[in-house]
């Protein structure tokens, strides 16, 4: 089995000022990944003191 990886920052629209994570927006994006085969393997948020910027998002996908 052989896997082939990527990585995808997502900046979120949200002022910088929200404390929440803009989890809508992080699922759009990661069924849009899905959709094409991708299969997240982790996720990371950025955020600058306390609130949240962006998500690192990993994915892996088998390649014949």
């Amino acid at each position: 089995m052989t896997w082939q990886y990527k990585s995808e920052n997502i900046k979120f629209n949200n002022r910088w000022t929200n404390a929440q994570v803009d989890t809508e927006q992080l699922n759009v994006e990661i069924n849009l990944q899905a959709k094409q085969g991708w299969e997240l393997v982790d996720v990371s948020i950025t955020s600058l003191f306390g609130y949240p910027q962006s998500a690192l998002c990993v994915y892996k996908k088998e390649i014949n």
